[in-house]
């Protein structure tokens, strides 16, 4: 317990001192609030155990919030007049006045008072903050934003959102136009005079939805987006609202922002053509529901899959026929997701195969090959089906090769009852192929000279493939 101290009415007739280089050399450069702050904690410093003498209470009596009274002793301590020891609990400790102290802050203070002044009076009564300040003097001085270049982007976003905006709006709307190349008056200008174009073309799409509300940059920022990076016309745009008002949609600028972002990574860009899709939605949905019943699969909600696959199918031209055909097919090879139908379709695309009778071509075609994958079988003695390792051993023989189906056949005969057979055929023929022997006469010729059977390396199939030509297209790249 204190022995002696003042008595409530005698501390509050007592004085409290102010060290004239306060005054002189720190004062008249300092923002209003942080004097204020310094002048206060000197009073509490006379009676430290005050009741008073707390965090709350300066927030209380500045009436700026808690985290502010802290900026505004930190601001103190880059001069050189206070230490904050502890922020949470906060603890401060007043240091002797020198001439030298902050004297590089004080430099920046006084480098930019002009500017703090024009700054000051455009927020009004919202008081600038220390730190905030700092964050101006670094766009200037590391950023290179021209001083009335910032000051007419304060006012700018404080025409725009209203004096209770934070600086530290202004100071993430600078950075943004920073990195844009903005720096000068004349840039800061032709910005704002750009965006007072896109804020009537934003008026007018708010106004088509219905909305009364005025436009906000996070508004512009959209707008821009739909027209410069997207390049939708307005005229666009516009027909888009009426298309999601006319659907009953609940509608705001993200929902919006959603269906345009749709149509633009499926390529439709003009009203006619969101129009078309829009129009085929039924026939879409039918065509979806086939292809699931073909792939044995079903989807309560089709919008996804309309939108990621039946779209862009049949912008390559594969018809609904065509579609089921190889859907059935896939069904029956173990194919049967989407993601694997879709990889199928790829590669049919890549090899310029998109009708029904092309591709039926295609199936005969590779039909025929695997009869003749099938006559080699038979010669070695095997009667499984033919599998796609077949159809690589033979495609190698035939195309690498070279060599007719009629000496594969001859070399099959030599190759049959051994172990693995298959493989003693593929060294049989890459001894002949290695020596040059090519036709039927020259293979009849030679002795067959091939390591024992044993040696070969035994690949165990423990499941062959389903006999699906689709197989084939394994090899082709999408």
């Amino acid at each position: 317990m204190t022995f002696c101290k003042f008595s409530p009415t005698m501390a509050k007739s007592n004085k409290t001192a102010i060290d004239n280089a306060f005054i002189t050399d720190f004062l008249p450069t300092a923002p209003d609030l942080c004097v204020k702050a310094y002048i206060l904690g000197l009073l509490k410093c006379n009676n430290a155990d005050d009741n008073e003498n707390t965090l709350e209470y300066f927030a209380s009596t500045l009436k700026v919030c808690e985290d502010d009274v802290i900026s505004l002793f930190k601001y103190w301590e880059d001069i050189g007049l206070v230490q904050v020891l502890s922020t949470d609990p906060i603890e401060v400790r007043y240091l002797p006045i020198h001439a030298s102290a902050g004297s590089v802050k004080k430099y920046m203070v006084d480098k930019y008072t002009d500017f703090n002044i024009q700054a000051q009076e455009l927020f009004q009564n919202r008081m600038i903050m220390p730190n905030e300040y700092a964050e101006f003097y670094n766009l200037i001085e590391k950023r290179h934003i021209a001083e009335n270049a910032l000051l007419a982007i304060i006012k700018y976003c404080i025409d725009f959102k209203g004096f209770n905006l934070s600086p530290s709006y202004v100071i993430t709307v600078a950075k943004d136009w920073e990195r844009e190349g903005i720096h000068t008056l004349e840039q800061v200008e032709e910005k704002i005079n750009e965006l007072g174009v896109i804020d009537d073309q934003m008026s007018l799409i708010l106004s088509s939805m219905g909305t009364k509300r005025k436009v906000q940059i996070e508004d512009k920022d959209l707008l821009n987006k739909w027209l410069k990076s997207y390049g939708f016309d307005l005229n666009v745009i516009i027909f888009v609202v009426k298309l999601l008002k006319n659907k009953k949609r609940r509608l705001d600028v993200n929902i919006l922002d959603e269906f345009l972002t749709k149509y633009f990574e499926m390529k439709l860009m003009s009203v006619q053509e969101i129009e078309n899709y829009e129009n085929e939605k039924e026939n879409l949905t039918s065509v979806a529901i086939a292809i699931n019943k073909e792939l044995g699969l079903f989807y309560e909600d089709l919008t996804k899959e309309i939108d990621t696959y039946i779209v862009p199918w049949l912008n390559m031209g594969f018809d609904l026929e065509m579609l089921k055909t190889v859907a059935d097919n896939c069904y029956k090879s173990s194919i049967r997701t989407l993601e694997g139908y879709n990889n199928i379709l790829n590669k049919l695309f890549k090899l310029g195969i998109v009708n029904l009778n092309s591709y039926l071509q295609y199936l005969n075609d590779n039909l025929a090959i695997d009869t003749k994958i099938k006559e080699v079988l038979v010669s070695l003695g095997l009667t499984r089906n033919v599998n796609n390792f077949d159809r690589n051993f033979y495609s190698t023989w035939t195309d690498s090769w070279g060599f007719s189906h009629e000496v594969i056949l001859y070399g099959a005969s030599l190759s049959k009852d051994k172990t693995n057979a298959i493989m003693y055929l593929n060294k049989i023929l890459s001894n002949w192929n290695g020596s040059n022997i090519k036709t039927l006469e020259q293979a009849k010729s030679v002795k067959v000279e091939c390591e024992n059977s044993s040696t070969f390396i035994h690949n165990n199939y423990t499941k062959e493939q389903i006999s699906s030509l689709l197989t084939n297209l394994d090899e082709v790249e999408v």
